[in-house]
Formats: C-alpha cells, sequence, structure tokens
C-alpha cells in the first residue's frame, strides 16, 4: 500500500507539519499547496500535481484535492489505498497521484483550523473584582483542547455596563473572541446595624447577643452579621465590650461595640431600681431557680441508688455518666442556669438540660458517690463536662446527650479533643494532672460495663445517702437562692428534700416526689444507702456559666 501515516490526533509531528499552512481556498476549506518544481525534463504531467495539500478535517478525499489547473481529471486518479483514512483524524498522509499514467507524489495534511465557539454568560460584579474567565462563557466546544482567557487591555475599573471580550484559543491556534456583557457596581456604602444597646445579664446566664439585631444594606440583599463576644466572660461579674460587625459582598465593614454588663443575682433588684433592664438568657426557665444543694443531692441520690451502684468508683461512674446520656435530653431552651443545683434539678425532674444542666447532673450524682469531680469549660463558655477522679487518675466524662447512647467516659486529653462535641479551647494548666494512658478499650459504652482487663485500685460501698447537710450548703446554689429558700434551716437531716418535679419545699424526703424513670438497664440496688465517702466536689456560690 503506497500511503504513509505520518502522525494522528494532534500529535507533536502532526503540529510540525502543519505549521505555516497554506491559505484556504474560499469556502472550500482547502488549503492551496505549492506545484511540483521540476527541471523541463521531469515532464509537464508532474507539474500538474501538487507537492502538499491541507485540508480542514471532514473534507472528502477527491483526486482533484491534488491537481493543479490544467490537469485533465479524467485522466488522474490517487493510486494509494486512502480507505483506511478518516478525514475527521488530524494527521499527514504521504499519496501517490496518477496523472495519466505518471506516478507523482504528494502529501495530505488534515488540519484543524476551525476556531472554538462559545457562548457569553452576563456578569454583575463589583468594581476590581474580576470574576475568573471560564465563569464568563458557556456552551464551549472545539473538537481540541483549548484556553480561556480575557483579551489583553480588559478594564474593570468602569462602573456600570460593558463589554468585556473574553477569548477561546485551541492549542492550533485558532481564536474566537466572546463579548461579554458586564455591569460593574462601585458600591463604598457599608451595611446598616439596628438594634445595638447596650446589655445586662446575670452571671451564669447564657445571653442571646442576636436577638432584635438586623443588618441592611443598600446594595447587597444579604450582608453577613459576625458578633465578637471573645472578650465577655458571663461567668464573672464585670463590664465587657461586645462588638457586631456587619460586612456586605463588596467589603465594605460596619462596627458597632455596646458594653455587656454581668452583674451577680443579689445586685438584680438594686440594678433594676436604677431603670435598667435586667435580661435573662434566651429560654430559661425558672421553676427550679430557688433549688438548693440539699434539693440536688436528694433528688441524686434516689437516682444513684436504683441505678448507678456498683463494686468500684470505675462501675459506679461508667453507671452515673451512662444513665445521664440516656435519660437527660439536650435542650439549649427553657432550661435554668440560675445555679448548678437548680440546672441539676431541672435536668433530673424535667429530663432535659443544656450541656450545663448534664454537668450539673452528672456532679450531683458523683458527689453522692463519693467521685471526686471537677468542672471543665471551654475559654468561650460554649460548652461544659466532668472531669472525674477515677481509679487514682484524673480523666474526661461527658454525658451530653448529642446523640443518645454516644458519651465520653475516662478519656485523655488526646480522646476528648477528638470525640463528639465541642473539646476544644480550654486552659489546660488550670487542671489536676490527667491520665495520659487510654483505657478505651475496657470500656462497654453500650451496656454500660468494664471489660475484664482493667486492674481496679480504688473499691468504694456500693450504695450512697445524699451528702451532709454541711457539706451540701457549701455548694448551695447562690446567696439569692440560698436566702429565698434555706433547705438547711428547716432541719438538720441531708434527707430533707423537695421533690425536683417542683420548686423546692420543706417536705421531708420520705413524701418526696419520685423521681421519673427511662426503663431501667440494670436492676435496681436494694442494699441500705451508706454516708458517701467524700464531700462534694467543686462547690460553688453563684450560679454556674451555661454552656452548649
Amino acid at each position: 500500500m503506497n500511503l504513509f501515516k505520518a502522525a494522528k490526533n494532534g500529535s507533536i509531528l502532526t503540529k510540525v507539519l502543519l505549521i505555516g499552512a497554506l491559505p484556504v481556498l474560499a469556502g472550500t476549506g482547502i488549503v492551496v499547496g505549492s506545484a511540483l518544481s521540476k527541471d523541463s525534463d521531469t515532464g509537464s504531467k508532474e507539474a500538474l500535481v501538487k507537492t502538499e495539500v491541507s485540508v480542514t478535517y471532514g473534507t472528502p478525499i477527491t483526486v482533484d484535492l491534488f491537481l493543479n489547473d490544467g490537469a485533465d481529471i479524467s485522466k488522474c486518479s490517487i493510486s494509494s489505498d486512502i480507505s483506511s483514512i478518516d478525514p475527521e483524524d488530524i494527521a499527514s498522509y504521504r499519496l501517490v497521484i496518477n496523472c495519466d499514467g505518471t506516478k507523482v507524489k504528494s502529501q495530505l495534511n488534515v488540519v484543524d483550523d476551525v476556531p472554538p465557539v462559545a457562548t457569553a454568560v452576563p456578569q454583575k460584579i463589583y468594581k476590581f473584582q474580576m470574576p475568573e474567565p471560564e465563569a464568563c462563557v458557556t456552551d464551549v466546544y472545539d473538537r481540541s483542547d483549548y484556553t480561556i482567557s480575557y483579551v489583553e487591555g480588559a478594564d474593570f475599573s468602569k462602573p456600570g455596563p460593558s463589554m468585556i471580550g473574553v477569548e477561546v484559543t485551541d492549542i492550533y491556534g485558532n481564536k474566537t473572541v466572546v463579548d461579554c456583557p458586564f455591569e460593574i457596581i462601585d458600591d463604598h456604602n457599608a451595611p446598616v446595624i439596628s438594634g445595638c444597646e447596650d446589655l445586662t445579664f446575670i452571671v451564669g446566664d447564657m445571653p442571646s447577643f442576636r436577638s432584635g439585631i438586623t443588618v441592611t444594606d443598600d446594595i447587597d440583599p444579604s450582608p453577613v452579621l459576625t458578633i465578637d463576644n471573645s472578650l465577655v466572660n458571663t461567668e464573672e461579674a464585670g463590664t465587657y465590650p461586645l462588638r457586631y460587625i456587619a460586612t456586605d459582598e463588596c467589603g465594605n465593614q460596619t462596627v458597632v461595640t455596646v458594653t455587656v454588663t454581668v452583674i451577680k443575682e443579689e445586685d438584680v433588684e438594686k440594678v433594676q431600681a436604677t431603670g435598667v433592664r435586667v435580661r435573662r438568657g434566651t429560654g430559661n426557665w425558672h421553676q427550679y431557680d430557688n433549688c438548693t444543694a440539699d434539693d440536688a443531692y436528694a433528688a441524686a441520690s434516689k437516682i444513684y441508688n436504683a441505678r448507678c451502684t456498683g463494686k468500684n468508683d470505675v462501675e459506679r461512674g461508667l453507671k452515673i455518666f451512662r444513665w445521664v446520656n440516656y435519660n437527660i435530653g439536650f435542650s439549649s431552651r427553657k432550661t435554668t442556669h440560675a445555679s448548678w443545683a437548680a440546672a441539676a434539678c431541672q435536668a433530673f425532674g424535667r429530663r432535659y438540660s443544656s450541656c450545663y444542666g448534664t454537668w450539673a447532673a452528672c456532679k450531683a450524682l458523683c458527689d453522692v458517690a463519693g467521685i471526686p469531680n471537677r468542672k471543665v469549660w471551654r475559654k468561650n463558655g460554649s460548652h461544659i463536662w466532668c472531669l472525674c477522679k477515677l481509679n487514682g487518675q484524673w480523666y474526661h466524662c461527658d454525658a451530653t446527650q448529642y446523640v443518645k447512647g454516644s458519651y465520653c467516659y475516662m478519656m485523655t486529653d488526646d480522646e476528648i479533643r477528638a470525640a463528639r462535641g465541642h473539646h476544644r479551647g480550654l486552659d489546660w494548666k488550670v487542671l489536676p494532672p490527667r491520665a495520659k494512658v487510654s483505657v478505651q478499650k475496657y470500656i462497654d459504652y453500650k451496656n454500660g460495663k468494664i471489660k475484664p482487663g482493667l486492674a481496679i485500685i480504688t473499691p468504694v460501698p456500693t450504695t450512697a445517702a445524699a451528702p451532709t447537710t454541711a457539706a451540701a450548703t457549701t455548694a448551695a446554689a447562690s446567696t439569692a437562692a440560698a436566702k429565698t429558700t434555706p433547705a438547711s434551716q428547716t432541719t438538720s437531716s441531708a434527707t430533707t428534700a423537695a421533690p425536683v418535679t417542683a420548686s423546692p419545699t420543706t417536705a421531708s424526703a420520705t413524701t418526696a416526689a419520685p423521681v421519673t424513670e427511662a426503663p431501667p438497664t440494670d436492676s435496681p440496688s436494694t442494699a441500705t444507702a451508706s454516708p458517701a465517702t467524700e464531700k462534694p466536689a467543686d462547690p460553688t456560690t453563684e450560679g454556674e456559666k451555661n454552656g452548649n
């Protein structure tokens, strides 16, 4: 077969052969080749055949493409077998043309000289905000690879409507310029923030800084509001700056700073007398606000003795955190944060709480069980959990019900950081030294069991009563709460407690309404309660800080 395919599919060889392609005959897609230069003795027949021909892909291959003027097409033919030539394939071929009995060699180049096609996508932008050129065109088509760019000198600085050229260029240098309509907006006006005012809250409340705030902009329909409360400490009385920051799509920004005043519960009447509005945290629920430590420990003792006894502190602690996780749901609405005791009583009575109430319920149960524990909270106050001393070492424990059955028990620092929830961003230095070796392989979270193999070094009694009144009063909810309903003044017995389903009373614990339990996971213990081995850990005299 007298046919040689030099290259195909746009290879480097093909591109080299096609550089400097000859002019195309108008409307034919055929590039005119040069006539064969021969001495006069080569014969006039060879002069009638072109030495090289270039045609646009898709052009049918016929003998007339190779003939110069004067050739008799009826006496000429293509001697080479062209059945294997694909006219759509970019490549070069060496062919033999028979011109009235004389065979002449010629080269056929199938080329891509067709520019890409594309459709403009109108753009609406802010001054100097240049979108990617690819975003300005759609429905782009070319048989080869292509690039998209703005034409040289494209100007995005002039406000108003304009046409900006977008170039689509394929690998063979074929180029299409698409005029894309642009509307360029010159926005220098910052958003407007409305509803900002100084705020006054009680220590421990979780305020809603966003309530009543609106942001508008003359161009951007959805400006972004950011609230910077990084300097506000709702755990400690004082005054703090709070910043509202509104930013529009063009980057214009407005900042409004207000003052947040955090006061103690006992100062509320005095502050209100000056005409200042003292706000409660959004969704705060006050039915349990006056509950005392005695109330919380009495409720905790009943749950503990029925559900959480065990042979040692590790088993008891696991049952405590499992019970709280399975039985106290999470809610950031209608939860009291007047004190840890109030939050614990609401959690036990209503069976829902924020993470603050979850911590408080765990604290009360751990105190009753004689398990030393401390409060751990993030620096921004957005989450709270327990640090418990178990089996002689301090571990992180968190029963917050993000998902029922998913809780944290006896975790190291690294494990709690990786756990579900918000356990980063705290001051680790203020905590006692924590365990560094993982014991997670011994924890059966689903069944609330300790697997064999964990060496237990701290066995403790299996039942417990509420801590003594003397100990409990050191952990009273707040001075105000204690003055309102001093449970310790009604009796010296720690067994005196109000039902946790209502505000505290002086009724004897023997008549207290039973705490509503979820279906038990373990048979209730019938052992007689014994005194707690330690006093309540981490007593407070003020409302604690809320978390989520």
